[in-house]
């Protein structure tokens, strides 16, 4: 591919360093204060000069910590919706496949560390792509990418990033496992070759062992003539040359396996998270909190000149609790005297607080969410307050949920293009009897007769035709029944739309849900307990009514088994007193032939019955 050469990928990659260079810097700022680290040298230095002490009040962590874990509340589940009658099955079988390779690659992990990134510095994303084990079964993984690892086409706009012509990633890989990877390419070449400026692409930590050679690597995803491409280059050398991208979507076209979210995009193109909207009132809070406690520990004095003659040592002093002071005038409060700073120490206490305040009210709120309410409050309530407290933020968990929805479609796109051989996976939806599903699993004709059969959605024409063919094959035993002509739940023909099933995980709420159920099942029979908590939020409730399903069957199997043994029971009492009555009669009737016998022929009579 002409088009895509190593020196105009790496020109992409410098104009991402370039033209984010402020976006990034913030990004690293809002990271920092997170971490704790919210003076800068230079400040330190200038409070060290006026015997200031640097105090941080962290209230930015507590914030994101509070947004992660309202993220973290909202439970989502991806699942397979059928585009055709034909296609519920596969539904299911769909749904299973998602959940499976979610559980695998530890999804709840990967989406708190991208909204960790996306609230911080403001973006965050995933790449999706394959493994292959040493008994080579492919694997699907979703593994999330380090903010500092990430480039994109700076002229992208949209905060899912659907309109960026190019993105990749920057990879730092031992020498010794490069060479691996790449056997054609000259590595030693490449380990301290000098590629991109700029710090947020540094190997980390720092400070590497000089004798662990290491190389920068960066995996490239661009639109070419309509088409993902990909390549793999260090510097301006490829060691992958461009082709198709070998991740194909679930039509079958190339496409870019790595999905990005953005929280803000300012006029500028700049990305920024919420911490950003924190910074000022951070500062605030740590410069008050400092200023108003070297006021209470500091003390402005007068006194006449000559009255004291050592000024530092009686500052000293008096900054101690048991300090003492002497002077040499006669009165205290006019050779000397101290200067009362309580409006000062109070006014810079009283702004204290309203940053403190006014940090509080933006984004997430602890206290509307009532996460410190005090008492026992119903679900409802604890629902309400978070509505309250975090209304504002409906939006950006609407852009993460977007993204997670991407990512699914992503994992089912691998799943019909690398799932090719047969394939079992364990449901654990049910607790108390494991279930398994196959892919690609043999279907032999019988099999597929069975299917045409008993599938209601084919014309009736067609399974007319099928039982008849079925019918002749039994009939004459022909082996052919047995033959393999297809496989079940063949991945590449399943046609399904993916949605995302989210729920909040409020145990409250699920405890009035039940007790509301257990309320509306009594004395109410013309209302099912199945369609009460298939309209409620239970998490399982799917499972939790196939449960019900099958104890109402089991009973119903049960009851009608009793039945059968009453009514075997009389037949058999109705049997036995009919065959006492035929008896009797015959006796009946032996006697009144014997006595006829008797009557007309008595010598041929040998025995008379009594």
């Amino acid at each position: 591919m002409p088009d895509l050469t190593a020196d105009s990928v790496k020109l992409k990659v410098e104009r991402f360093l370039t033209d984010t260079a402020d976006a990034r810097l913030l990004s690293e700022k809002c990271r920092d204060y997170f971490d704790g680290k919210q003076w800068t040298q230079a400040e330190k230095t200038k409070l060290a000069g006026r015997t200031q002490a640097p105090i941080t009040v962290n209230r930015v962590k507590p914030k994101v910590e509070g947004l992660l874990g309202l993220y973290d509340l909202r439970l989502t589940d991806p699942k397979g919706y059928p585009r055709t009658k034909k296609h519920e099955k596969a539904a299911e079988v769909v749904t299973a496949g998602l959940r499976y390779v979610a559980a695998n690659n530890n999804m709840k992990e990967v989406r708190l560390n991208v909204a960790e990134t996306f609230f911080i510095e403001g973006y965050g994303g995933a790449i999706v792509d394959v493994r292959q084990k040493k008994n080579g079964e492919i694997e699907i993984r979703v593994e999330d990418i380090p903010w500092d690892r990430i480039y994109y086409d700076p002229h992208s706009r949209k905060k899912d990033f659907s309109d960026a012509r190019y993105m990749g990633v920057i990879l730092w890989m031992a020498a010794d496992e490069a060479k691996e990877k790449f056997p054609d390419a000259d590595i030693d070449a490449l380990v301290h070759a000098e590629d991109y400026s700029g710090e947020t692409f540094e190997d980390r930590p720092r400070w590497v062992d000089s004798q662990r050679k290491r190389v920068r690597i960066a995996l490239h995803f661009e639109i070419v003539k309509s088409r993902w491409t990909m390549c793999v280059l260090s510097g301006d050398a490829y060691l992958v040359e461009p082709q198709d991208s070998p991740y194909l979507d679930d039509e079958g076209e190339p496409c870019n396996p790595i999905e990005l979210v953005s929280a803000n995009v300012d006029r500028d193109n700049n990305r920024y998270g919420e911490v950003s909207g924190f910074l000022d009132q951070q500062d605030e809070i740590n410069h008050r909190r400092s200023k108003f406690l070297h006021n209470l520990s500091s003390r402005q004095t007068h006194g006449r000149k000559g009255a004291v003659k050592d000024i530092p040592a009686l500052k000293r002093e008096m900054k101690k609790p048991d300090g003492h002071i002497e002077w040499e005038g006669e009165e205290f409060g006019k050779d000397f005297g101290v200067i009362p700073t309580g409006d000062m120490a109070r006014g810079q206490f009283e702004l204290y607080q309203d940053a403190k305040a006014e940090l509080d009210a933006v984004s997430f709120n602890a206290q509307l969410a009532g996460d410190r309410q005090q008492g026992d409050l119903s679900g409802v309530a604890i629902n309400r307050l978070q509505q309250a407290g975090t209304i504002e933020l409906n939006r950006k968990y609407s852009l993460l949920a977007g993204w997670e929805k991407r990512i699914y479609r992503q994992i089912w796109a691998r799943i019909k293009q690398f799932w090719k051989a047969e394939k079992w996976i364990r449901v654990t939806d049910d607790q108390d009897a494991l279930r398994w599903v196959g892919f690609n699993t043999p279907m032999t004709a019988q099999h597929f007769l069975e299917e045409k059969i008993n599938d209601e959605s084919l014309p009736l024409t067609v399974r007319q035709q099928a039982s008849a063919a079925y019918q002749a094959l039994v009939q004459a035993n022909d082996q052919r029944l047995n033959a393999v002509v297809g496989s079940r739940n063949d991945v590449a023909e399943m046609d399904v739309d993916i949605i995302i099933d989210q729920s909040f995980d409020v145990i409250n709420i699920q405890q009035e849900q039940f007790q509301m159920l257990a309320q509306f099942g009594q004395g109410n029979p013309d209302i099912d307990i199945i369609d009460l908590i298939e309209l409620s939020q239970l998490r399982g409730k799917d499972a939790l009514i196939e449960k019900i399903q099958k104890r109402r069957q089991a009973a119903a199997e049960a009851a009608g088994n009793v039945q059968d043994t009453q009514a075997q029971t009389e037949k058999a009492k109705m049997f036995k007193l009919a065959a006492e009555a035929d008896s009797t009669q015959a006796q009946a009737d032996q006697r009144k032939i014997e006595n006829q016998l008797l009557l007309t022929n008595p010598d041929r009579v040998t025995s008379v019955a009594v």
